[in-house]
């Protein structure tokens, strides 16, 4: 796959994350409907540049954690058919 951009971080970190993917439109979802807008799984790396989390922006973490192409998913997307 593509390689994580660095943008001058000493302290690259990840972590993997189950992603649900959601397949249609909702709001405040019962959790005994929730299934129903469920489209599938994915597999999402949680790329953080931890020096821009915690250093470079006065303790922000946003900016470690959205810079471009921190956060790939995939590369397939498993679905349940009954």
């Amino acid at each position: 796959g593509d390689q994580i951009p660095l943008y001058n971080t000493q302290r690259l970190d990840y972590e993997v994350e189950l992603v649900v993917v959601i397949g249609k439109k909702c709001f405040q979802v019962t959790k005994d409907k929730a299934s129903a807008y469920i489209a599938g799984y994915t597999v999402g790396h949680d790329v953080s540049a931890r020096d821009w989390q915690i250093g470079r922006n006065g303790g922000q973490w946003l900016l470690g954690k959205t810079m471009k192409g921190y956060a790939p998913l995939g590369p397939a997307i498993v679905t349940y058919i009954k």
